[in-house]
């Protein structure tokens, strides 16, 4: 169902075989190019791959005397560990990321802090994280670690509250920006649209996801501009602009069920439900019940088609009381 996307990946693939240790010399891979693959795997939460090859990236360089490789393999290992629930053990590839780290490598450094205050905030410390955090995102920016500043200010934002979460959304988006990836770009300014739609700060969000669709714009990825446009759309209604929301909608209503009718995936009738659903809540906006109430009972079949029941029983349950709402609206109509 709908998320809002926080994690960048790095589109890299990942060849198991080419990281073992057998094959010949030419097919192993160096120290660097696993951090590579490792950090690839862990932007795909794919932590079990992550963590072996954090672990191999490590080891080899180890055998390299690479300290550099070592600190950041080992800081990122201490990470997944945490994310997967075996802080202990994550705690003796942390000490020994510490241990053999260096003030002039500053790469190993941000890495270290990261980690450390995903462990101070794990442990209720929150002041103390985002005083890490701080420290790591002013050291990765003065290094030029702009994907690590990246995911240090979205850290920053997870774990803080009121104005200083936007602060740090905004500080995301201005790292980003110097990244120059455009679907990077549009997650940051999404993220930081939903969280002042949720604040009711709805010109803002609109706003914030008119730059989204700016920088996705820019990019191939199809399902990516549709769902940006969706987005606008749906800030257009909450802003009070429904003529331009109606506009908007209508025309991806069309592209996802011409989408759906060749395609027929759970994503397909999933975006097919979420533009119907916008229809069926404009409908209701500008007094047309009858016809909304009917949108919202077709985006209702098609989130069942996305296996909503499952996945997402609660946009169910939500969409039941609109037109539960609708329902007695009309009913006092008449």
């Amino acid at each position: 169902m709908r998320t809002q996307p926080l994690i960048i990946a790095l589109l890299l693939t990942f060849c198991v075989s080419c990281v073992t240790s057998g094959g010949s010399a030419k097919d192993r891979l160096s120290s660097s190019e696993l951090l590579l693959r490792g950090d690839a795997a862990f932007d795909a939460r794919n932590y079990s791959q992550a963590l072996e090859t954090y672990r191999l990236a490590a080891a080899a360089a180890q055998a390299e005397s690479n300290s550099g490789v070592f600190v950041e393999g080992a800081a990122q290992a201490a990470h997944v560990y945490l994310l997967t629930g075996k802080p202990e053990e994550g705690e003796v590839w942390l000490e020994n990321a510490v241990e053999q780290s260096s003030e002039s490598e500053p790469k190993g450094k941000a890495r270290i802090l990261l980690t450390q205050a995903a462990y101070q905030h794990r442990a209720g410390d929150t002041e103390l994280a985002l005083q890490t955090c701080t420290k790591a995102h002013t050291l990765a920016r003065q290094t030029g670690q702009h994907i690590r500043a990246v995911q240090l200010a979205h850290m920053g934002s997870v774990m803080s509250r009121g104005e200083d979460q936007l602060r740090w959304c905004r500080r995301a988006i201005q790292d980003g920006a110097k990244v120059g990836d455009n679907l990077l770009s549009g997650a940051l300014w999404r993220q930081l649209a939903w969280l002042l739609e949720e604040r009711g700060l709805h010109e803002q969000a609109l706003e914030a996801f008119l730059r989204c669709r700016s920088a996705v714009a820019e990019s191939s990825n199809s399902h990516e501009k549709m769902v940006a446009d969706w987005q606008v759309g749906h800030a257009l209604r909450l802003a009070g602009r429904l003529g331009q929301a109606r506009q908007v909608m209508e025309e991806i209503a069309r592209r996802t069920q011409l989408r759906y009718r060749t395609q027929r995936g759970t994503n397909q009738a999933e975006w097919v439900g979420q533009a119907l659903r916008e229809l069926g809540e404009l409908d209701l906006a500008q007094g047309r019940t009858d016809q909304g109430l009917q949108h919202l009972r077709n985006a209702r079949e098609y989130f069942v088609l996305a296996e909503a029941t499952r996945l997402a029983p609660d946009l169910l349950a939500d969409l039941d009381r609109r037109m539960a709402q609708a329902q007695a609206l009309q009913g006092a109509g008449r």
